[in-house]
């Protein structure tokens, strides 16, 4: 049976104050597309209109599970990342054979990959939850020990598993060989327990922090989950020898692994556990109601996310629909910030620019991700990417993002595909510089601006709303008054 979502909008829109949080008066497409993709541009809005809410999101799901899934979402930047289908020892041969057996080229072309796919990939609702999970299971890309296996946790766990069962990603990133080198268990043995691993499933993958285990649960957590180690050429390989054997207890799970042959198998059963706990599903509940709806969601909302994930066995999709289904997400418009690399992207789709030359357009989002302090997939603590505003009070990134929407929209980097402002004020041509300045607005931030911001817009022009357009200074100024726009806390909204 089909799923009706506008009910809600309306439903929110009539009990939301408008007064609560600025800017209330949104396009609904725009705060879709900046929680459930990395901005709104043109072919989006083409498409919510032509298939409308409904068709849209499961044309979406059915394109991250089908053609689009893997780096399949733009066939162009896919070919940017030849290292990523290779597997650890292919790319370490080709590393040698290109005069750096311990060169970062591998990690280099995933960054630029998942940038270039967040812009320009049609699938935004799987890139969307790529990122998400991508941070919830942490490995640091640009890092020691990983240069020839980041990428296959990427490709095999996260973006494998995006949009299908949260218990088969855990189960994969425990035989990942990049998150069993980032967090030490390849090197974990009976006769050497190494914790990390062990203690980080515990407190980041599942349960939490406050879901009562102690530290001989953390213990035993790493013991279970010995013998899990690498060939000579980094590929995963369970080593019953390195198992440490004998009765395992951690939390409410308990198992009497009592063979190194079945160590494996004991392991899976633990992950499994930890996997359905029922504080596991709180506790993504909630990460994914900060990231997708709000830096304080209700309880309500985490519960009802919970509940889904226990009776569907760990299914993603089911918990994203529900944040859709729930007026909560579409009262939230003004209760996320953008973060400073989904920003620069957001500006990117908002634009329309396009990839002219696809290898220097992907290098110049990686060092302007670089300078504004956030290159996905780099976060070097194991926790990912902080999700709130309060992480991200940065002067010197908003000064950056601020001559990079200067930059984008006036055409100084090499790469991208030169813009005509003109274009941006849709198929209606204003009459007056008054209503270029709202087109503009809107087209670009999906956001009706106060009337003090149209004001102070307006005397930069140094000129009435009246004025005609062919009169205006916008004949000159248009490329200054676009990255004005961007500038404002309108955009920086997620």
């Amino acid at each position: 049976m089909a799923t009706t979502f506008w009910p809600s909008i309306a439903a929110a829109l009539r009990n939301t104050p408008h007064t609560t949080r600025a800017p209330m008066v949104w396009d609904p497409a725009s705060l879709l597309m900046s929680r459930f993709g990395f901005g709104i541009e043109a072919r989006t809005r083409a498409d919510l209109a032509h298939y409308g809410l409904d068709d849209w999101w499961r044309n979406q799901v059915a394109f991250g599970r089908g053609a689009g899934a893997g780096y399949a979402g733009h066939a162009g930047v896919a070919a940017q990342g030849p290292l990523l289908k290779k597997n650890p020892a292919e790319v370490r041969a080709w590393l040698k054979a290109n005069g750096n057996e311990y060169g970062w080229e591998a990690m280099d072309q995933l960054t630029r990959v998942t940038l270039g796919l967040q812009a320009w990939s049609h699938g935004q609702v799987y890139e969307a939850v790529v990122d998400f999970f991508a941070n919830h299971l942490n490995v640091a890309n640009h890092s020691d020990g990983v240069w020839t296996t980041r990428h296959t946790m990427d490709r095999d766990v996260i973006r494998k598993y995006a949009l299908g069962s949260y218990a088969s990603m855990l189960l994969a990133s425990a035989r990942n060989p990049a998150m069993l080198q980032y967090l030490s268990l390849a090197s974990s043995s009976k006769k050497a327990i190494n914790e990390n691993y062990g203690r980080e499933l515990l407190e980041l993958h599942t349960v939490g922090i406050g879901a009562g285990y102690t530290e001989a649960d953390v213990q035993n957590s790493a013991r279970i989950l010995t013998g899990r180690s690498l060939d000579a050429d980094f590929n995963y390989l369970y080593k019953p020898e390195r198992h440490w054997v004998g009765p395992i207890k951690v939390m409410g799970f308990s198992h009497p692994n009592d063979t190194a042959e079945g160590g494996e198998a004991a392991g899976e059963a633990y992950l499994r556990y930890l996997a359905y706990h029922p504080a596991t599903a709180q506790r993504l509940a909630y990460k994914m109601c900060v990231h997708f709806v709000s830096d304080n969601p209700s309880p309500t909302l985490v519960a009802e996310l919970a509940r889904i994930y226990l009776r569907t066995g760990s299914q993603i999709v089911p918990m994203l629909a529900a944040i859709l289904r729930s007026t909560e997400f579409w009262a939230s418009r003004g209760a996320k910030v953008r973060r400073p690399a989904e920003n620069l992207i957001a500006t990117v789709r908002a634009l329309g620019v396009g990839p002219g030359d696809l290898t220097k357009s992907l290098q110049s989002l990686h060092w302007m991700s670089s300078a504004v302090g956030q290159v996905p997939l780099d976060w070097s603590a194991p926790n990912g990417y902080p999700a709130v505003a309060s992480a991200w009070r940065s002067s010197g990134s908003l000064l950056n993002l601020w001559g990079y929407h200067r930059g984008l929209a006036q055409n100084w980097y090499d790469g991208f595909a030169e813009l005509d402002p003109l274009t941006l004020y849709g198929a209606v041509k204003p009459r007056t510089s008054g209503e270029a300045i709202i087109a503009l607005c809107g087209r670009l931030t999906g956001s009706r601006f106060p009337a003090a911001h149209l004001q102070a817009l307006q005397t930069f022009l140094g000129e009435p709303a009246g004025t005609p357009i062919a009169d205006s200074r916008l004949r000159w100024y248009l490329p200054h008054l676009i990255p004005l726009i961007l500038d404002a806390p309108q955009h920086a909204l997620r």
